[in-house]
């Protein structure tokens, strides 16, 4: 803290034990001339296409200042099967302020979505980059016209994303290169403003807010949870530091790849139908079987998988989460649950 310093809320002047410098700096982020984690959010920024960034605490933090320093006289225009996150800014937003209109559009139909714009006079279109459920990309490029002639924006959260679809350069990298997102896996330039959790791709607890220079910089100056919040933790910047200092990245995304076409290569063996584009988040709807049987059978094995149901599809769905650190031993033993799962159904 420095001397003669009146602006920090931590009335007790208390450190963690052994250290000269608080976690938090007690002030909200607004407020802090020297913002820590600048350069790194521009630098992350620049890595999604963007101009500029800023970090939040998390995506929710990120999307209500985001919202909130674009909606007022706007409609939001929500793809109905956005994540939660994205609901509850919405929400937030239309919570402080009056003039703050939500509405839906079939998910991914950027057609309906224009129809549903064209009724309004400025809309803010908010998406997921790609969806947790059918593991289908958004229309990015579409949508954002969509925004475009409605003078409006496009919002897109990717969180699942960032850090680990990239660029394609070649067919032989699924997950493409870089860890830029959705846009840069799908080789558009929308100019829109990203929010993501970096919780996912980069293990980091925060978020990154990116965009256009005065985008970013009025969520910056005027984001409500920035005015009324703190910045993320000391302890997060070291996390996301440490991830992108890791010059492993590369490879662990490679390895990433090779998991995920091992595994899709296995589901379309099995007659599992493994839903969407390759990513390490592979679901399945059980094909031929009935997706919450396979998911006790894997259960019975001590394999831990999720069961869910689709946002967007309504449907019970069996989903594994790949890692790039899942051993060869890990692999194997799932590949031969899984058929045993199967065969044991067939039988």
């Amino acid at each position: 803290m420095r001397e003669g310093d009146f602006t920090s809320a931590h009335f007790l002047g208390l450190r963690p034990s052994g250290t000269s410098a608080a976690l938090t700096t007690g002030r909200p982020a607004a407020v802090e001339d020297r913002e820590p984690g600048r350069l790194l959010a521009r630098g992350l920024g620049r890595q999604v296409g963007a101009a500029d960034g800023v970090l939040a605490r998390t995506s929710l933090h990120g999307l209500i200042d985001v919202l909130m320093t674009r909606a007022p006289g706007a409609v939001l225009l929500l793809d109905e099967a956005i994540y939660p996150i994205g609901l509850w800014a919405a929400g937030a937003a239309a919570a402080a302020s009056p003039r703050v209109e939500v509405t839906t559009f079939r998910h991914h139909d950027a057609r309906e979505a224009a129809r549903a714009a064209a009724r309004h006079r400025r809309v803010v279109v908010v998406t997921d980059g790609l969806c947790g459920s059918c593991l289908r990309p958004a229309p990015l490029r579409d949508l954002a016209e969509v925004a475009r002639r409605n003078d409006g924006e496009l919002v897109v959260d990717d969180t699942l994303a960032a850090g680990v679809l990239g660029r394609r350069e070649e067919a032989a990298h699924p997950l493409g290169a870089g860890g830029g997102g959705t846009a840069a896996w799908l080789g558009v330039d929308t100019g829109h403003v990203t929010v993501a959790s970096l919780a996912k791709g980069l293990s980091a607890p925060l978020a990154l807010v990116a965009g256009p220079v005065h985008r970013v910089e009025g969520v910056r100056r005027d984001g409500p949870t920035r005015v009324h919040a703190g910045p993320p933790t000391a302890a997060d910047l070291s996390a996301l530091r440490g991830a992108l200092d890791d010059d492993t990245l590369d490879r662990r995304r490679a390895r990433l790849a090779r998991l995920v076409v091992r595994a899709r290569r296995l589901l379309e063996d099995l007659d599992l139908h493994p839903l969407g584009v390759p990513f390490p988040v592979l679901a399945t709807e059980g094909g031929r079987s009935d997706p919450l049987e396979i998911h006790r059978a894997l259960a019975a094995e001590g394999i831990r998988a999720l069961a869910t149901t689709g946002r967007c599809t309504g449907r019970p769905t069996m989903t594994l989460c790949l890692r790039a650190d899942h051993g060869e031993a890990e692999l194997t033993r799932l590949e031969q649950a899984l058929r045993a799962a199967v065969d044991g159904r067939a039988a």
